[in-house]
């Protein structure tokens, strides 16, 4: 079933995002991928290195028809120019298209790699040619530690900022948001269920609080949920199409019972 999702305009890149989009490197069939898709979404989120490229390569074959509907986004972990170049003519090919929407540096996690990136004949070069080649639309970052990202995305080099954050893992509000926000810097978010670990067996809170919690904060445009499960991706969409926002009970609810998921060490 095809759901009204809310959308909303991606930050600096004017890109028009259902506030709901699919993680990729769960799913390993087309139709898997195209059920998702048929829920209404516009957001598709993959990587170079994702089950070994098997990943874009099923992306790919799931997207044909209807990519001109899509915002597609992949990864380079490559730090240097020709190591990028490469894994984007690669992506290009499994994901079957002219270009790339979101082309994104993926993990960019320690400052020897920011400074690799960045530095002359790195990675942030070569996206920055590709783009003007038309091969990308957008340069993206990606990474799973806070301070690094936020430094990565204080540079004002990154039109999008893809990082983890859920009730339990808050530091993205003084490590990155601040930043994206006075730069209007498109803000993704994986891991608002913490893969899922987050979920309880009761079923309280209910799953699509948590999308709910990210989506409320001001920074951020988007949240993308990896296929493990097509019904569960399914219900989180229509949930979402109903209603996005939390009352300030719920959000509170959430970020307990998160601090204490946190400190139990469920979330590792």
């Amino acid at each position: 079933m095809t759901y009204d999702i809310p959308q909303i305009t991606l930050g600096r890149t004017g890109l028009k995002v259902t506030r709901l989009g699919i993680g990729g490197g769960y799913c390993e069939s087309v139709d898997g991928y195209r059920t998702a898709l048929d829920c209404g979404v516009n957001y598709m989120d993959t990587a170079r290195n994702y089950r070994d490229g098997e990943d874009e390569k099923v992306i790919g074959q799931a997207i044909q028809g209807r990519r001109d509907q899509l915002i597609l986004a992949t990864k380079t972990a490559a730090r240097r120019a020709e190591g990028v170049r490469k894994d984007l003519e690669t992506s290009l090919s499994l994901l079957k298209t002219e270009y790339i929407d979101i082309y994104q540096l993926h993990h960019l996690n320690t400052p020897v790699e920011r400074e690799q990136a960045l530095s002359s004949g790195g990675a942030v070069e070569a996206a920055q040619k590709a783009q003007e080649e038309g091969l990308i639309r957008f340069i993206g970052v990606t990474g799973h530690d806070w301070e690094q990202i936020g430094q990565a995305v204080a540079t004002g080099l990154f039109d999008t900022v893809l990082c983890w954050y859920n009730c339990a893992m808050k530091e993205p509000e003084e490590a990155i948001f601040p930043q994206a926000l006075d730069l209007n810097v498109g803000v993704v978010i994986m891991n608002a269920s913490r893969n899922d670990r987050l979920f309880s067996q009761t079923g309280t809170p209910p799953e699509e609080h948590f999308y709910r919690y990210v989506l409320n904060h001001p920074a951020v445009h988007l949240t993308i949920m990896g296929l493990r499960s097509t019904e569960r991706f399914d219900r989180i969409a229509s949930c979402l199409s109903d209603k996005i926002e939390l009352i300030n009970q719920e959000e509170s609810k959430l970020e307990i019972y998160g601090s204490q998921m946190r400190e139990q060490g469920k979330l590792n």
